[in-house]
Order: structure tokens, then sequence, then C-alpha cells
């Protein structure tokens, strides 16, 4: 029996090992924490003969100690990073913001050399009298040459309209360019009265193409025909065009607006406005040279009007809204460039029109959607007119008439309302201005007196005091 029990007890005796859960690498990952060698603070497993003492527990609380150190040096590394990673955040977006700075006050300070630029151009145009004076009456040549010139040549040469129209384009666009280039006002060329396409296509392009170029197309003869004598010929009342014969600006205004439609009444009417005896002439050199009206498929259903004047509409608007409006937006909102969008949309003096009040009709946010809603329901309802004005040789010529005469009486408005009331602005300004310069004389010559009397009175004492 005791050999037994002495047999029991040494299969009892167990060798103190490390706890399964603590492993090898944790306790090389503690002798980083510790000054001492490992062996000295690690507990003496093999000096125990306990399954259970208290070097467990110690070795218990090394590892929660060594394991929370750890823990606050990762919170720590982690506090480190995020305090990098925002310190290098903040140096990269004030770096960046540096960079946009500077490149943003280069451009503005390019742009502003350039309006300069501009400015003085125009300065210099308008300080220079005889340059002001040569301009206004070359303006006035042109538009009483136009006034007076254009109905002979449609009543008796109809075929030299085109011709005459060419000419014309051919000095007062370049012109027209060059001004609103100078004033910053350029994109308005690009309105539908000038174009349908930026650079390239517009109304009197389209018009000097047909002429010279694509005369046989019938569908773009079409598409003229209903734009000049739609939008672009009622621009002349919804924009107010002005015959101001000194104003070359208003004139090449009124001609951008109401030749086109006149080029495609001569066009259309050869034939009519021709002698009897001629009429038959006229027709066969009008067939000749513009095919698209020769046989008998050359009338226009209201269908092809709206339809073709329409698609061609949107085209222009398209390429509006992405070159003008997408592309040029930060320029528009800057105040450096002025459109008919911002013109026509600009509340001036906290007042409100008709166009501004159906912009805004749902809110500001969908101003510019409303805008071209705006215009493609005015571009429908002035071309829906152009069939009768096809079908009807004397409907069209009183429709002209009426055009021409509403430009006139806006020129006449502008000369009573605005011109004479600048011309007595201007003489009360130059009378008060010479009544200031008399008054200054009057002023400085009592100066003058008074500082004579002066010295004679101190020389008048002086020699009283010598005696």
């Amino acid at each position: 029996m005791v050999m037994q029990a002495q047999q029991l007890e040494g299969d009892l005796t167990i060798e103190p090992k490390m706890p399964k859960n603590v492993r090898k690498d944790t306790a090389e990952s503690l002798s980083e924490f510790y000054d001492e060698p490992l062996e000295m603070v690690m507990p003496d497993w093999a000096a125990s003969s306990d399954f259970v003492s208290d070097n467990d527990f110690d070795m218990i609380d090394m590892l929660s100690v060594a394991i929370d150190q750890v823990t606050a040096q990762i919170n720590e590394k982690k506090e480190e990073f995020r305090a990098k990673s925002t310190q290098w955040k903040s140096k990269t977006t004030e770096t960046l913001r540096s960079q946009t700075k500077r490149l943003e006050s280069k451009r503005s300070e390019l742009q502003q050399r350039l309006i300069k630029q501009y400015a003085s151009i125009n300065d210099r145009m308008n300080q220079d009298t005889k340059t002001v004076q040569l301009r206004d009456k070359f303006a006035f040549v042109v538009g009483v040459g136009n006034a007076c010139v254009s109905p002979v040549v449609v009543a008796r040469f109809p075929d030299w309209v085109p011709i005459y129209y060419t000419l014309q384009s051919a000095y007062l666009f370049p012109l027209r360019i060059f001004i609103y280039k100078s004033r910053g006002w350029h994109y308005f060329i690009f309105d539908l009265c000038y174009c349908k396409c930026e650079r390239f296509l517009h109304v009197n392009a389209l018009a000097l193409l047909y002429i010279w170029v694509f005369s046989s197309s019938r569908y773009l003869f079409i598409s003229i025909f209903c734009l000049s004598n739609g939008p672009v010929a009622w621009a002349i009342i919804t924009w107010r065009n002005s015959l101001v014969f000194h104003s070359l600006d208003k004139v090449t205004s009124v001609f951008i607006h109401i030749f086109p439609a006149l080029v495609t009444y001569v066009i259309r009417w050869m034939p009519e406005l021709s002698s009897s005896t001629s009429v038959p002439i006229m027709t066969a050199y009008r067939n000749k040279r513009f095919p698209a009206l020769d046989g008998e498929d050359n009338n226009m259903s209201l269908k092809e009007s709206i339809v073709i004047s329409t698609i061609v509409y949107i085209i222009w608007q398209t390429l509006y809204f992405i070159f003008i409006m997408v592309q040029r937006r930060e320029k528009i909102e800057k105040g450096l460039r002025l459109t008919s969008y911002s013109w026509l949309l600009d509340d001036r003096n906290g007042r409100k029109g008709l166009i501004q009040k159906a912009a805004f009709a749902l809110g500001a946010q969908y101003k510019l959607q409303m805008f071209m809603l705006l215009q493609l329901t005015y571009n429908l309802c002035t071309v829906l007119p152009t069939i009768f004005l096809y079908q009807h040789f004397k409907l069209h010529s009183a429709f002209l008439i009426i055009m021409f005469a509403a430009s006139v009486w806006n020129g006449a408005s502008y000369y009573i309302e605005v011109f004479s009331r600048r011309y007595i602005l201007e003489v009360e300004r130059k009378s008060a201005k010479k009544a200031a310069s008399e008054s200054e004389l009057l002023t400085k010559k009592e100066e003058e007196h008074k500082q004579q009397d002066v010295t004679a009175e101190t020389s008048e004492s002086q020699h009283l005091k010598s005696i």
C-alpha cells in the first residue's frame, strides 16, 4: 500500500509550465517594458510545486499592466497619426487655397488689364472729338442712306438687294463686333438675331450662306424666312430698336433685325415687285438664281414653318447654353460680360417687368430654365404668322412697313425723350460750369484787389513811420 501511494504521488507530480494563454512572443514582448532581464521579473515557475500559486496572479497582473501600456501606446500613436493627418490635411488645404487664390488673383489681374485695354481704346475713341464726330457722321450717312436708297433698290432693282445687303454686312458686322468687344457686350453677338451656333451659324450668316452658297436648299430658305420675319423682326418692338441716325450702334441694330426679312421678302416676291412686262424675265431669273423657289413645290406649309424653325432654334439654344451660359458662366455672374439673359433678368432699381416676373415664377433657382422656355414660346408665337406672310404679298409688305415704322417711332421717342434731355442737361452743365468759372474769376479778382489794398496800406504806414 505504501508503495502504491508513493507511485500515485509520483504520477500526480506536475511539471510547472507557462500557462497556455501566455504566448512565447508575449513574454518576449514584455521585456520591452522593463529595464531588468525578463528572467528576473518573470515568476519562477520551476521553483514552485503548486499547481496555482501567487506567481500566477503576479503574472496575470504584469500581463494586464503590459496590455494596458501597449493599449496606451497604440492610442498615443493613433492620436499622433490623427494629429499629423489633420496637420497634413490643413497644410495641404492651405497650400491648395493659397495656390488657387494666387491663380485667381493672377486671372483677375489679367482680366482687369484686358478690360482696361478695351476701356482705353473706347475712351480714346470717345475722347477724341474728331473721331466721335467722324463716327457720328458715318452713322448718319449709313442710316439716311439705308432709309432712302433701300426702297429705291427694292422697287427698281430687286435683284440687287442681296448684293446690297452683302456689301453693308461686310463693314457693319466687323464694326459691331469690335465695338461690343471693347465694351464687354460681345456675348450679345451670339443671340438669335445674330447666331444659331457660336461663331458660324446665325440668321444673318444663314442668309448670306443661302444667298451665295446654298441657294438651292429649300429647308434653309424656309428656316431663314420664318426666323427673319418671326422672332428677329419682332425684336424691333421687343427690344425697342430705334432708328437714330447719328448712332452707329442703333443704325446697325435696325439693319440686323430688318434687313434679313427684307432680303427674304425680295426673293419671295421678286416677280411681284417687277413691272407686268418683265414678270416672266424676273421669274426665270429668280428661279435660276434661287432654285429653292423653283417649281410647283415652292409653297410652305404651317407644319414645315414650325418644325424647321423650331429645330434650328433648339440647335441654337443648346449651343448657346453650353458655350455661353455654362462655359462663360463665371464671367457673366461677375458682371464682366453682359448677355440678353443677364440684361433682361437684371432687377434694375428694384422693379421687375413682365419677363422678370415670368422667369422667377418657379423661384430663382429655375430662372434660367424659365427664361429658355419663354424664349421658345416667343419663337413659336412669332413664327406662326409667317405662313400668312409667305402666302400674301400685300400682308408681307404691310408687315415690313409696320416694323420699319416702329423703329422710326422708337427713334423719335429717343430724340424727344432722351437725346433732348441729354442736350438740355449738357447745356445746363456747360452754363453752370461757365457761371462757376466766372464766379471763380470774380472771386480771384476781388482777392487781388484786397491784396493790393493791403499792400498799399502797408507801404503807406511804413512811409509815415519813416517820416
